[in-house]
């Protein structure tokens, strides 16, 4: 996933390895899950979102604070914020909380669970929820669309029961050979070419989500030509900000100082591994959308390209005079795909925040974590944004595939919420059923038992263990050297093992302490029992599975030099893969607007004039940041 691959990256360079983090950080502005009134909040506020937050809560001793431009690394910040914070959010409902938060665009959203979620006001006027009759369960309620866009997903029947399809299913093979058979000679011919070679795609793209969708399409074949906004940094794509110093790095953690050797440099935004980890064989150009001549320059790169992603808050296209009835009356074989959080429309579009608020708002929060601990020890795991990349690159081939039959573009509304609801779509069939709210069951599993992450010999080292059958625990006593305890007939059944989970646990535990977690791994996995060892990133680094499967390849970048990089996701038998340099911000501008756009000199030249041309962030002067 994205995050992991920002933390490997980090590892190539500089060779620190990722903490596991607390679970309630000590930061010096609010950071993780909070209680309210009613239940819990999800607030991540990085330095830019500050005053967000002052505007938000209104109170002098805060203001004060935060007023000292080195408010972030004094000690005692989070102490006085906390002192503001939690009365301030214990007054409030998590409904009242969020929508006081969100008026100023300080991201704060309500913990939800399943059940909250299919009752709330958002997800309703969207009608993401749809009803199906089942030959088996009856008339039920299920999540929706993952994205939507014309010729895209419907519900065209119900789950099916099995082997109910056989008949079809075999016709259809049996026409899919004959139409393979007819087209041969030319799926031969096209088989040495990348799926989307020939395809343009304009990168506006911020954090992971979006960059994520982009390398994919890239890795594919396509032309990504990313356009930054010289006079307008983006938080939490190129790290924090745009000019950091070596020891404000040091204090920000493993990820946010992930540059090579731990040094910002002159460049900082070059040199940061939350980008370039999925950067590779992208052209950044640089262009300010907000001016007249930026916008139609811009529009000019749509004329010869043939998808945009972006992945902004829900108003920023119409802001900037490029929304989806623009570009299609300017190129009508041109597509759109826009990422919101929450979609183009319902009370919640403008919202704004990370994967880790719309995890909480949409009900995947909820259902994580240790039972029996309180919701504010859940740390954040930004399941939203892979989840996003991998299917926001597959809905750009579904549009160009549509394209090749219609000769249209287009409008692609991927509400990453609604995406990442359909990877939990289980819970949702039971709230909506049962209206149960779901509690967290920790490591373990609703059937799978005994199943859970258990510590190994040194530190740290884990282990993760899953049985799922009578035979597999078999295994699983035969690895462990089928200690007394464990032959035990209340563990003979899944039922029992299930009922009696803690006590099969502190068995488990009593072995796994004397055994390093790789020899813990191989014992069950000869024994046919599911396991895999917890691996920091030094470890990733040496496994030799992954080194002898090419999962590291090196790469370099003219602000980086030359490291390993995590490389293609999948081994396939198509074409190779395209696998591009690292770029640098603006390297591309000439190459672009002379090469492709078709721009004179003087054109270039009032580009320049109007302060488009960079190769770095701008202060309001002009000056380098």
């Amino acid at each position: 996933i994205d995050r992991r691959l920002a933390f490997l990256l980090g590892y190539s360079y500089n060779g620190v390895n990722a903490p596991r983090e607390a679970t309630q950080r000590i930061s010096p502005a609010p950071m993780g899950v909070y209680p309210v009134l009613d239940g819990y909040v999800q607030i991540i506020t990085i330095p830019a979102w500050v005053p967000r937050m002052l505007a938000t809560i209104d109170d002098p001793d805060l203001r004060k604070a935060y007023e000292n431009p080195a408010w972030i690394f004094d000690p005692t910040t989070h102490e006085v914020t906390d002192g503001v914070l939690y009365p301030w959010l214990l007054e409030r409902t998590k409904q009242e909380a969020m929508e006081a938060a969100q008026a100023h665009s300080w991201p704060l959203t309500a913990l939800n669970s399943p059940a909250d979620v299919i009752a709330d006001g958002h997800f309703r006027e969207r009608g993401f929820m749809v009803e199906v009759d089942h030959p088996a369960a009856g008339r039920i309620r299920q999540p929706g669309a993952p994205f939507r866009m014309a010729g895209g997903w419907e519900l065209r029947r119900p789950a099916p029961l099995l082997d109910e399809h056989r008949d079809e299913v075999l016709a259809e093979l049996a026409r899919a050979a004959s139409v393979r058979t007819a087209t041969g000679a030319r799926k031969k011919k096209e088989g040495t070419r990348l799926p989307l070679e020939g395809v343009r795609v304009l990168d506006l793209t911020v954090v992971w989500a979006g960059p994520y969708t982009t390398m994919l399409l890239a890795d594919l074949g396509a032309e990504v030509i990313r356009v930054d906004n010289p006079w307008l940094f983006p938080s939490s794509t190129k790290g924090f900000a745009p000019r950091v110093s070596k020891e404000m790095a040091e204090m920000l953690g493993p990820l946010m100082a992930a540059f090579p050797d731990r040094d910002p440099g002159e460049r900082p935004w070059n040199r940061h591994a939350m980008f370039n980890c999925h950067a590779r064989g992208k052209k950044i150009v640089t262009l300010d959308l907000r001016s007249e001549l930026g916008r139609e320059t811009f529009l000019r790169l749509v004329d010869c390209s043939d998808v945009l992603v972006e992945n902004n808050a829900a108003r920023t296209v119409e802001k900037l005079g490029i929304d989806w009835d623009t570009l299609h009356a300017r190129n009508p074989r041109f597509t759109l795909l826009r990422m919101p959080p929450m979609g183009v429309s319902g009370r919640y579009r403008d919202y704004v925040g990370f994967g880790a608020h719309f995890e909480a708002l949409s009900g995947l929060t909820a259902i994580r974590g240790y039972a029996d601990a309180d919701p504010t020890s859940t740390t954040s795991v930004f399941h939203m944004d892979p989840a996003s990349g991998a299917t926001g690159a597959f809905a750009v081939m579904l549009a160009m595939l549509r394209r090749e039959q219609t000769g249209e573009g287009s409008f692609i509304e991927f509400a990453q919420a609604e995406n990442m609801i359909n990877h939990i779509g289980e819970y949702f069939l039971d709230a909506a059923r049962t209206d149960r709210h779901h509690e967290p069951i920790g490591n373990r599993h609703a059937t799978r038992a005994p199943q859970g992450c258990y510590p190994c010999e040194g530190e740290p080292a884990w282990v993760v263990v899953s049985v799922g059958s009578d035979t597999e625990w078999a295994g699983l006593r035969a690895a462990m050297g089928d200690p007394a305890w464990a032959s035990d007939e209340r563990f003979d059944s899944a039922e029992g093992r299930r009922a009696h989970h803690d006590e099969i646990d502190e068995g488990i535990v009593t072995w796994t302490k004397g055994v390093g977690a790789l020899d813990v791994f191989q014992r069950c996995q000869q024994a046919g029992v599911p396991a895999g060892p917890v691996l920091r990133e030094s470890d990733v680094f040496v496994d030799p599975h992954l080194r002898a499967r090419g999962f590291f390849r090196t790469n370099s970048s003219d602000d980086c030099g030359t490291h390993d990089y995590p490389a293609h996701l999948w081994h396939w038998t198509g074409p190779e893969m395209a696998w591009g340099e690292v770029p640098c911000m603006g390297a591309a501008n000439e190459e672009v607007y002379k090469g492709i756009v078709g721009m004179s000199d003087e054109e270039y030249a009032a580009l320049e004039a109007d302060g488009h041309i960079a190769t770095g962030y701008l202060n309001p002067d002009g000056t380098s940041v």
